[in-house]
């Protein structure tokens, strides 16, 4: 397990006394490492770096409450080591660390980031600023006690919704403010470490229960022309854009200028949202950035299936219809992100997997039956990480539970192929399977191997995990997955559960090729280490018995 070395910190100890010992309340800005955490883009690969090796991550998130109290967060803790979790995402409260107007108190930060040192992972944190899941409910008390200043959005009906209007400048300075401050803090007591390695800048933006703010300000802009910067980044991405996006404009004929319904037709409210919420969104950000510019991302509460309508799902937020916007709008978050729990998960996966965003996806259920996705979001969509929500549930009464089970094969089985998979990723050499839905279709997400390969995966039979229930929900039965590299020709990685697999000739006369030899074993590094030869009645491509990593070879 690659873990970040636990530190110096034990035990939980009081925010001042932390900073004595360690020594991080004296440590200046200038000292941040040079190879501080980043995303590496070369043209369209992407790769997160940490101390300036790749960096896959393989994490949990922890329930909206866990990070109030240092106690609440040791389920998060053990549920992480347990299942062989790299990588924590944990929330940082506003209305806690700012409880009067520029007084902060970083308290909770600081028992974060050393509970993640002294349990050895890394962290992602959750900035839950202005808005969080449609509302603003984690405002500071002094903001939702002036309503005048901190004014909310109001619907078609002239009713305030809890949530800070995108319009508010004086709510976007404030939060401005409080995130460079926390990110300041943040470079001081871990420039050096890097336990923090990404920043996600608010959460599911966008309020519900109306299309579009509907308060003066915002109508006088909705009814004003669409900003130019926008419509120049459209036509200059124009063959490019999102299918919603695209066929929305296209009813106007593409028009260069004009109002937002007349530029967008139907599509005129959500769009109108999109950049003024990521407008507010990149102030946020750059503000924090100029501190310390640690990766960002902004999550969505995605649209779902049949793409109902703005306000049923949060509208303005970086959903798959307006990504466009939100990149024209937000140049300074480098990441825009899925949170997954319904719906398609590997169609919703390749709306975000584009040329000029990689996949994240920052949250997705927790349950035995989404595990397998972990191996479709590294290998299929060469994705820089897989988390699920609420680990906290991963272990109970000191055993894991059932999707914590699921989640710890997958992870174990994946942590000594990370080293592959970071040198695989984007070379047409790393393949997914993943068993379907309804627990008797399959995905192998690419038909055949790549160019040069002498053989291709022929028939796959998915049993569900090994230890499928024999009744109980949908949700509740592991389902089959797993991943191939081919390392040559004639010669493969073959790892995951619930699945077993033959290969077919794609030369010479049709019919399955001759083994070299199968052998189970693991990676230290890139460097294989065989545990058990499989021969005979054994010699076949099997992990639904016994789960994990085959190398595979054939006689040439």
């Amino acid at each position: 397990m690659r873990r970040l070395f636990p530190g110096c910190w034990r035990g939980i100890l009081p925010a001042v006394m932390l900073l004595s010992v360690c020594g991080v309340a004296t440590r200046l800005a200038a000292q941040a490492s040079a190879s501080m955490p980043e995303l590496i883009r070369t043209g369209t690969h992407y790769q997160l770096h940490v101390d300036g090796k790749p960096y896959i991550i393989l994490g949990g998130q922890s329930h909206n409450s866990s990070a109030s109290n240092p106690k609440d967060l040791i389920p998060v803790w053990n549920s992480l080591v347990a299942i062989d979790a790299n990588t924590a995402e944990v929330p940082v409260y506003w209305e806690l660390i700012e409880p009067e107007p520029g007084h902060f108190d970083f308290q909770t930060v600081d028992a974060v980031i050393q509970g993640a040192r002294q349990h050895g992972l890394h962290l992602v944190l959750l900035w839950f600023g202005t808005w969080k899941c449609r509302s603003s409910g984690y405002i500071p008390a002094w903001m939702k006690e002036n309503p005048t200043k901190y004014f909310l959005v109001i619907n078609e009906e002239e009713q305030a919704i809890d949530a800070v209007s995108p319009f508010c400048m004086a709510g976007e300075r404030a939060d401005e403010a409080a995130f460079a401050a926390l990110m300041a803090h943040i470079k001081s007591v871990d420039g050096a470490e890097h336990t923090v390695i990404m920043m996600q800048v608010e959460n599911e933006v966008g309020p519900g229960e109306t299309d579009r703010d509907y308060s003066p300000p915002a109508t006088r802009r909705y009814e004003s022309s669409v900003p130019a910067s926008l419509m120049a980044y459209l036509q200059a991405h124009r063959s490019h854009l999102a299918p919603t996006l695209r066929e929305a404009w296209s009813q106007s004929d593409f028009r260069a200028s004009g109002t937002w319904p007349e530029v967008f037709g139907w599509l005129a409210p959500e769009a109108f949202s999109a950049w003024y919420m990521a407008r507010y969104v990149e102030g946020v950000a750059a503000a924090g950035k100029k501190v310390y510019p640690l990766p960002m991302y902004c999550n969505d509460a995605t649209a779902g299936p049949g793409a109902a309508r703005a306000g049923v799902f949060p509208s303005g937020g970086p959903t798959f219809h307006v990504l466009d916007i939100w990149k024209a709008a937000a140049p300074d978050i480098d990441i825009l992100s899925p949170d997954i729990y319904g719906g398609d998960w590997l169609e919703t996966a390749a709306e975000y997997y584009r040329p000029d965003n990689p996949l994240f996806v920052p949250e997705t259920a927790f349950f035995p039956s989404y595990g397998a996705y972990a191996y479709a979001d590294l290998a299929e969509f060469n994705g820089i990480g897989f988390v699920p929500f609420g680990i906290d549930r991963g272990v109970e009464n000191g055993k894991l539970t059932p999707q914590g089970k699921v989640l710890a094969q997958v992870y174990k089985t994946l942590d000594p192929l990370l080293p592959l998979i970071e040198k695989y990723q984007y070379t047409g050499k790393l393949f997914a399977l993943v068993q379907g839905s309804d627990t008797q279709s399959s995905h192998f997400l690419t038909p055949t191997l790549g160019a040069t390969a002498n053989f291709t995966p022929h028939h796959f039979y998915f049993f569900g995990g090994p230890a499928l229930p024999p009744a109980g929900p949908a949700y509740m039965r592991p389902h089959g997955g797993g991943l191939i590299i081919e390392l040559g020709p004639d010669h493969y990685i073959v790892a995951g559960s619930g699945f077993r697999l033959s290969f077919w000739n794609r030369q010479g006369p049709p019919g399955h090729p001759r083994y070299l030899a199968i052998d189970r074993g693991t990676f230290h590094g890139t460097k294989w280490v065989e545990e058990q030869r499989l021969n005979g009645d054994e010699q076949t491509v099997d992990l639904f018995r016994f789960p994990g990593i085959l190398r595979v070879r054939f006689v040439k």
